[in-house]
C-alpha cells in the first residue's frame, strides 16, 4: 500500500532527518551570530559621539538652566553596548552645573562656556561611560533669559507619630529654611512659600533626621530642590502643680486682684529624676494687658518656667481681674 501512495517509510524519515538537520544548522547559526555580537559590543571602540548639553547655573536674575545651541561632539573609548544606545533613538543630553566664572556674556541674554574649561564636568557627566580623548567642539551657546525671582520659606509637610510619653522639641528645623523661586514675576505674585514633599516617620522615640524634596510648582524653578530636616525628640513625663497667679506692672496707686488666685497648671518636662515645686513657675497677669482688654477675664502667662519644661495648659484658663483704687494712705477705695 506505501508503494502504491508513492511515498515510502523510509523516504519519509529520511525527509525529517533531514529538516532537523537544517534546522539544527539555523540554530548553530543563530547561537554563533548572538556570541558573535556579544563578544563584539563588549569591547572597546574609539569613536565621535554627539551630545546635546543642559547647563545649569546660578547667574543672578537669569533662568536656571539652558539647553545648548551646539551640539558637543567628543571622541573617546567606550564598549560597544554604550555605543549601540547613543546611536539609537534621539541625542542623549548631558546635565553639567558649572560654576558663574566659567560662562562668559556674548551679548542680551547670550552666553557661552569653552569646553575646555568644563572639560571635568563632561567626565563627570559621561558617568565612567566614556574614557574621553578629546572635545571636538570649541564652546558652547547658551540663552539665559532674564526672569524675576524673590525668596520665600520653606514649609515642612509631615506626617509624624510619636512612641507614648515621646514628643517634638522645637518642630522641624529646615536648612536652608528658604529658597531663592524664579519665573515670571505676576506669577511669582502668588507664591508666598513652598512646602517640602511628605515626611512620613512612624513610632518615633528619638531624634530623626533626612533628606526631603521640595514640591514643584510649574512654570517656577529654585534655586535649591532638595532640603536637610531635622528633628529632636524626648522622652516626658507630665506632672500638675498649684501655682499662685501673680500681677506686674500695677501703678502704685491701683490694686488688681484675680480669682481664683491660684491655678493648677499641667505640663510636660523631659524625662529627668529632678523634682519642681510651685516656686520654681511664675504666672503672671500684666496690667498693660488687662487696661487694653474691655473683658475683665485674662489667660495669665507663664512667665518664668525651669528648663525642660516643654508645653503647659492651666485650669481654670481665664481668671477673673478686679481693678481697686489704692488711697493716698495705702488702703483700698
Amino acid at each position: 500500500m506505501a508503494l502504491e501512495n508513492g511515498i515510502s517509510g523510509g523516504e519519509k524519515e529520511s525527509g525529517w532527518k533531514d529538516r532537523k538537520e537544517w534546522l539544527m544548522l539555523l540554530l548553530s547559526l543563530l547561537l554563533a551570530f548572538i556570541v558573535w555580537l556579544i563578544h563584539s559590543l563588549s569591547l572597546q571602540y574609539s569613536v565621535f559621539l554627539e551630545y546635546n548639553v543642559e547647563l545649569n547655573s546660578t547667574l543672578q536674575g537669569r533662568a536656571r538652566s539652558s539647553v545648548s545651541q551646539d551640539v558637543l561632539i567628543v571622541r573617546g573609548k567606550s564598549d560597544g553596548y554604550y555605543i549601540l544606545k547613543q546611536r539609537i533613538g534621539r541625542r542623549k543630553t548631558l546635565q553639567i552645573s558649572v560654576p558663574q566664572d566659567n560662562l562668559k556674556h556674548r551679548d542680551g541674554d547670550g552666553f557661552y562656556v569653552l569646553s575646555e574649561a568644563i572639560k571635568s564636568n563632561i567626565v563627570e557627566a559621561l558617568g565612567g561611560n566614556v574614557d574621553l580623548e578629546f572635545i571636538v567642539t570649541d564652546s558652547l551657546d547658551f540663552i539665559f533669559p532674564r526672569i524675576a525671582s524673590k525668596r520665600v520659606p520653606v514649609v515642612p509637610n509631615s506626617s509624624i507619630s510619636f512612641e507614648p510619653q515621646y514628643m517634638s522639641v522645637g518642630g522641624i528645623v529646615l536648612r536652608p529654611d528658604s529658597v531663592d523661586i524664579y519665573g515670571d514675576a505676576r506669577l511669582l505674585e502668588t507664591v508666598d512659600s513652598v512646602f517640602t514633599e511628605t515626611i512620613y516617620e512612624k513610632g518615633v522615640d528619638g531624634p530623626i533626621q533626612g533628606l526631603c524634596g521640595i514640591v514643584p510648582v510649574r512654570r517656577i524653578t529654585y534655586s535649591e530642590n532638595t532640603v536637610y530636616y531635622s528633628m529632636d525628640v524626648v522622652r516626658y513625663i507630665e506632672e500638675s502643680l498649684m501655682v499662685p497667679v501673680t500681677v506686674t506692672g500695677v501703678p502704685d496707686d491701683k490694686d488688681l486682684i484675680v480669682l481664683p488666685s491660684t491655678v493648677t497648671l499641667t505640663f510636660r518636662r523631659t524625662f529627668s529624676s529632678l523634682r519642681y515645686t510651685p516656686e520654681d513657675f511664675v504666672l503672671a497677669v500684666d496690667y498693660a494687658d488687662f487696661v487694653r482688654t474691655i473683658d475683665s477675664e485674662m489667660v495669665p502667662g507663664l512667665v518664668s518656667r525651669p528648663e525642660g519644661v516643654m508645653s503647659w495648659e492651666i485650669a481654670p484658663r481665664y481668671v477673673d481681674c478686679i481693678l481697686l483704687d489704692r488711697g493716698s494712705d495705702g488702703t483700698e477705695l
